[in-house]
């Protein structure tokens, strides 16, 4: 079957969903995207009322699609979902609302796709219904949940939910914060509980954008990894490890020292007590560790609403509900009529498939353990995208894509199912030891996004150093999607002609896993 021929499913129309969809298109693939829900944007359509990207709009577009309007920096919500329909527009992606796929099965080459009743086959399959699909947020099982007289919520359509209202938020992700800032505007009262405080990223650093140091090469080099692309990073972060670790020191006090900062602004000083601050800050957890795919850019007024008493920040833990509120570890109890539950969702699930593929995919500790984050090593034709969740997350998204399309043709040899199985537990097991769990640490690489997408451009015969010749502009410019503009076209020009058929290659080390490589 000729790839002209070959068709591709694309399983989620969000924002991942429509990079991969626009890649393997242009990629002379045909591409359905299979959306259950009645729009495009996937989460940012099921979003709550007032959420805001956290990204800034120039870091978050498709590498040759700019904001066809002026975005707020932080766009909000609609603003998203207005961009992905236009890019979906502008790249003539063929999606199809309200269509759910209820069945994939293997065939001999490739799989069958069953859509409300009608099967149809295709050569690959694309995965990208994120972190969090579907709308079921997790909810422990609090004792006493029952007799609760008053509301709980994990997600609202708007504000007024908490106007005039004595508000519990319990949690300290984005949606908890958010959550809390809002209510301190409206309710009667607003208590703000969790078991610690979580480093968070101030908006500026003394004026400064907070995207500076998080998405420049002097900056994203200076974080430690599973792996790092090039051998001045691993020079720097095996021989100097002191200037890593302090640096990391200086912007983590710089952080707190802007948290700070902010909270004195306004009426700090004639109704704050900076002493307030103490419940949230410093946390305890170590700060690179909470950088990931739950870090929060800290609301603006969130830590002054603190230090202001609007917000009751409480270090402790929602042990029960009783009829009038809820009863925290330490036995004190908080009068509630709204109790916000903000703890995360739960884990994603793959009904679709057969119990032999679910059971590859499913019941793992951080969600499936994928090479690369982007294929299961025991279920060929099947990709994921978005499961490299990270700070530029659509380039991530869109050279994943190209990277799976060079895979699926023959053109990177992989290396055998065994290493791409241990290396995807190598890299797990790194995770479990350097970062703040969450229950997607598989499916994300966070602050790694740099030495992602260098090693994907390199497994790919391309050069990740998109900004030379310009050496100064290389080390301190600030990355953005528009750098990696051109790269399927590049890619198409210089990939192999010829399928090799892959070939064992020896270890570099005993035991060590192997990588990808393109082969001619």
């Amino acid at each position: 079957m000729s790839i002209e021929q070959e068709r591709v499913a694309v399983i989620g129309a969000g924002v991942s969903g429509i990079a991969a969809a626009n890649v393997w298109q242009r990629c002379g693939y045909d591409v359905t995207v299979y959306e259950a829900s009645d729009r495009v944007g996937g989460q940012w359509a099921k979003s709550y009322a007032g959420v805001r990207l956290q990204n800034t709009a120039p870091q978050y577009q498709f590498a040759d699609f700019p904001w066809p309007f002026e975005p707020d920096r932080h766009p909000t919500g609609e603003q998203v979902l207005r961009y992905l329909e236009a890019a979906v527009e502008a790249f003539e992606l063929d999606v199809r609302l309200g269509q759910r796929v209820t069945e994939l099965s293997r065939t001999s080459d490739g799989w069958s796709l069953t859509v409300d009743g009608e099967t149809e086959r295709v050569a690959y399959v694309v995965v990208a219904t994120g972190q969090y699909p579907g709308d079921a947020k997790h909810v422990p099982a609090f004792e006493g949940l029952e007799r609760f007289e008053g509301e709980v919520v994990t997600r609202i359509d708007s504000h007024s939910v908490f106007e005039g209202k004595r508000v519990a938020v319990i949690g300290f992700g984005k949606t908890a914060l958010d959550f809390a800032s809002w209510s301190a505007e409206i309710a009667e009262r607003t208590v703000h509980v969790f078991r610690t405080p979580r480093w968070t990223i101030p908006d500026t650093l003394l004026g400064v954008d907070y995207t500076r140091p998080f998405f420049a090469r002097f900056g994203s080099d200076m974080m430690p990894s599973w792996e790092y692309s090039s051998p001045p990073q691993r020079f720097l972060h095996t021989h100097l490890s002191p200037v890593v670790r302090g640096f990391w020191h200086f912007i983590a006090t710089l952080f707190l020292f802007q948290h700070r900062r902010d909270a004195k602004l306004g009426a700090m000083e004639e109704h704050g007590d900076a002493r307030r601050l103490d419940a949230v800050m410093p946390p305890k957890s170590q700060f690179l560790a909470d950088l990931r795919s739950a870090s929060a850019v800290a609301p603006g007024s969130y830590y002054r609403q603190v230090a202001h008493g609007q917000i009751e920040a409480r270090r402790s833990e929602l042990a029960s509900f009783y009829e009038g509120g809820v009863v925290l570890a330490d036995g004190q109890r908080i009068e509630a009529d709204v109790v916000a539950v903000c703890c995360g969702n739960t884990a994603p699930t793959y009904p679709y498939f057969a119990p032999d593929v679910r059971a590859l995919l499913e019941g793992h500790d951080g969600g499936p353990p994928l090479y690369r984050h982007l294929v299961h090593p025991q279920i060929p034709g099947l990709g994921f995208a978005g499961y490299n969740h990270g700070f530029l997350h659509i380039a991530l998204c869109e050279m994943g894509s190209l990277w799976q399309v060079a895979a699926h043709r023959g053109e990177i040899e992989l290396p055998s199912s065994e290493h791409m199985q241990a290396d995807a537990e190598r890299v797990a097991a790194w995770k479990r030891q350097h970062s703040t769990f969450e229950p997607t640490a598989n499916m994300a690489v966070n602050t790694r996004y740099q030495q992602t997408l260098d090693n994907l451009l390199q497994e790919l015969g391309l050069s990740p150093w998109r900004k030379l010749p310009n050496l100064p502009a290389e080390l301190l410019s600030r990355y953005d999607p528009t750098d990696y503009a051109g790269v399927v076209a590049e890619y198409a020009a210089k990939r192999p002609r010829a399928r090799p058929v892959p070939s064992e290659r020896p270890s570099a080390a005993a035991g060590a896993p192997q990588a990808a490589r393109i082969t001619s």
